[in-house]
């Protein structure tokens, strides 16, 4: 099996990472040659390719789009229709509409479509809501998901046209996946979404408040408009009889793209007491997970309609739909 990765700047490296330690056969798709020749010499592809085109002609079979939110949909789509299997990114794409038609695609071509959330790969998370629906909480009333930094770069994630908005559906959408995967089915949102200070021309600081219907109530903090930002826990759960949150201490501060982080969380400390899990990095666990359904002709473990309901998350508190 192939992959042919189409960007290899930043997070298309954490992919390249991952790729080769699975010891998978890729190609890479990188207009730039200076980035091209740099991306070469770091992770040896078998072929490289300079447009995204000649790149969707090739043998490979699986597409691994790491391109702006905007060419999600219209790149996907092209690929499912060549008969290529896709992982894209998130999120999903930056409209609903967008994002049914490439799940309608992928059902009519009969690929298999997964978007690289890896937040819901994470080894915590998993383990949080095992102990959600053992009970171990008790009811769950309460559930805070929150990050916050800083930015000051410049280039695409700063417009709202490429973006499809601001700080919310890029890094904000991993956390509306924990809260949901935490919460379940909610019936409400409210928030408050606005531009507060960074180099975003997009929103930069979200509040919102979910109404879950088993009757908890989730409240989501997301900035990137926040300086000197103190290390917090990403999430804490409470239950009537108990209560798990995240050891930020056992968690890198590092980003994700240099030097790559394995999990997205810390472990978790249920009642007081810190509970080991096991630990494995989570972009290996998500592109090894989605080769392998590919393989086995299985569903793939992240099903596109999840990722649907977290751009559907987004778009509602964006206040859109």
């Amino acid at each position: 099996m192939e992959v042919v990765v189409l960007g290899c700047r930043k997070f298309g490296r954490v992919h390249l990472r991952a790729l080769s330690a699975l010891k998978v056969q890729f190609s890479v798709m990188e207009r730039d040659p200076r980035v091209r020749e740099e991306c070469s010499s770091l992770f040896h592809p078998i072929k490289t390719f300079s447009s995204i085109e000649e790149a969707l002609s090739s043998d490979a079979d699986v597409v691994d789009v790491v391109l702006p939110h905007n060419l999600h949909r219209e790149v996907t789509v092209a690929a499912l229709k060549k008969g290529k299997h896709v992982l894209v990114e998130k999120p999903i794409a930056t409209t609903l509409e967008e994002g049914e038609e490439m799940i309608r695609t992928a059902k009519e071509s009969k690929m298999k479509l997964m978007v690289g959330e890896q937040y819901f790969f994470d080894p915590t998370i998993r383990a949080v809501t095992s102990m959600i629906s053992q009970g171990k909480l008790g009811k769950v009333h309460s559930i805070i998901v929150r990050d916050q930094r800083y930015y000051d770069h410049v280039g695409w994630r700063t417009e709202p046209s490429i973006m499809g908005g601001g700080a919310l559906i890029d890094g904000g959408i991993h956390y509306v996946d924990t809260m949901l995967n935490l919460g379940g089915d909610y019936d409400q949102v409210t928030a408050s979404v606005s531009h507060v200070g960074s180099t975003l021309k997009g929103e930069d600081n979200t509040m919102a408040l979910f109404r879950f219907k088993s009757g908890a109530t989730g409240f989501l903090f997301y900035s990137w408009a926040y300086r000197g930002n103190p290390s917090v826990p990403g999430f804490e759960v409470v239950g009537s009889e108990g209560t798990v949150y995240e050891d930020v201490t056992t968690r890198s501060q590092a980003d994700f793209v240099d030097p790559s982080r394995t999990t997205a969380y810390g472990l978790p400390v249920l009642n007081g007491r810190r509970m080991e899990v096991e630990r494995y990095d989570v972009f290996q666990e998500e592109i090894g997970s989605f080769l392998r359904a590919i393989e086995r002709d299985e569903p793939v473990p992240f099903p596109p309609e999840l990722a649907l309901r977290d751009l559907r998350a987004v778009l509602q508190i964006y206040g859109r739909i």
